[in-house]
């Protein structure tokens, strides 16, 4: 077989199926529908977003609708048409299908169309996928990336016979139910965490939860963080010193976004030898575990934080609170959960926390025992998240590498 050839089919297929694909202009499986609205909220409003597709506008937007005036002349979306926002700032397109309700409306600068002469699961995979290239030379502007359907309609790429494309639509189109069913679990374990959360620490002027375990009658006792604890602040990390593999994690803010550092910091993008550590004179924190937050710049109000076990140093752009031995570790990570650090930061050209913001924070806190059993109890459920995201991430690789390997 030619490399030419090899061009013309994917690496997996289905059994039986040998012919070449075809190349072939998305116009010649779509039909433009045009129908507006000729009344005020006509049918719900609509979003086409990129990350969770075709949903109800006050879903997405936490049971707030947006669009709440002048949507006569807005285009109407049934059941089973396709969309796609015409402008873009990244000159990314992402195109989606109504899967949800019979009829809705969404902006006039989504198009609507329908697929002919197409399998409609296939056609969704193949207009998001291998495509990008030729879609970005459609568009115009500088500025701002216009994608006319005009344009859209003489895009080529390669397709199947029918009856493959039936195969690879339809196992595509289950393969990502059981992603929505995951992401739904996790979603819910992540609600449930919050709600219990709620319960299980003081809440405004409270000073004991309402959910406790059996036989903990105890009041919780308020301290400042400063009484149980000290803050210590990150050091500069100069570019030359970077990127090392072996030896104590040097981290930053961005390694909390590590696959695997969800809850804990167990790797990082940085590492520091003896000879980096005597050279800078660098010492690195050994009393752990400590809780790891940005103290400076917009990661701020992002509220993340992370427990470190392991001896680490951090950069100047990052802050550690220590535990003394009145604490139970886990249940200081989850009482750290509930607390909003940006509401603590020092407003300026850029927000910032120094060591005395975070020690004067007021906090509960019960005797060590309690603090076991609630700490114990959310490790485990942060443990089933992480086996939940795992999976998830799991099917999402595997939904990568299956386009990759069944299209051309």
């Amino acid at each position: 077989m030619t490399k030419e050839n090899e061009k013309r089919v994917p690496k997996l297929r289905f059994k039986g199926f040998t012919d070449d694909w075809e190349q072939r202009k998305f116009g010649n499986f779509i039909e433009e529908y045009v129908e507006k609205t000729t009344s005020q909220n006509q049918y719900p409003v609509l979003t086409s977003s990129q990350q969770v597709g075709i949903v109800l506008q006050e879903d997405y937007f936490s049971n707030r609708q947006v669009t709440t005036s002048k949507n006569i002349g807005y285009f109407v979306l049934p059941k089973g048409y396709f969309t796609y926002r015409s402008r873009s700032d990244n000159g990314v397109f992402v195109f989606n299908r109504n899967d949800s309700i019979d009829k809705g409306i969404i902006s006039y600068f989504y198009p609507v169309f329908r697929v002919i002469n197409a399998d409609s699961d296939f056609f969704l995979r193949r207009i998001n996928f291998g495509v990008g290239h030729q879609i970005a030379i459609a568009a115009e502007g500088t500025g701002q990336h216009v994608l006319s359907l005009k344009k859209f309609k003489d895009i080529r790429a390669m397709f199947p016979v029918i009856q493959e494309q039936v195969k690879i639509g339809n196992l595509f189109s289950q393969l990502d139910i059981i992603i929505t069913l995951h992401q739904r679990k996790l979603e819910q374990l992540e609600k449930l965490k919050q709600a219990l959360l709620q319960q299980m620490f003081p809440q405004n002027d409270e000073t004991v939860p309402k959910l406790r375990f059996a036989n903990f009658n105890d009041e919780w006792e308020q301290h400042k963080l400063g009484e149980l604890g000290k803050t210590k602040s990150g050091t500069g990390f100069p570019d030359d010193e970077q990127g090392g593999e072996k030896g104590i994690p040097f981290f930053k803010v961005s390694d909390m976004n590590n696959i695997g550092n969800e809850h804990e910091l167990k790797n990082s993008n940085n590492y520091v030898d003896e000879e980096q550590l005597k050279k800078r004179n660098w010492k690195p924190i050994m009393n752990v575990p400590a809780i790891i937050f940005a103290k400076v710049g917009a990661a701020i109000m992002l509220n993340r934080k992370r427990i470190v076990r392991i001896p680490f140093l951090l950069d100047n752009n990052t802050m550690a609170y220590i535990f003394d031995d009145s604490w139970n570790s886990d249940f200081g990570k989850v009482l750290f959960e509930t607390i909003y650090l940006p509401r603590y930061a020092q407003v300026g050209a850029l927000p910032s926390y120094n060591g005395s913001d975070i020690n004067s924070i007021k906090i509960f806190v019960p005797n060590k025992n309690e603090q076991e059993k609630i700490g114990v109890f959310f490790k485990a459920l942060d443990n089933l998240i992480t086996i939940h995201q795992q999976k998830l991430n799991y099917y999402k690789l595997f939904k990568q590498t299956l386009l990759q390997l069944m299209f051309v």
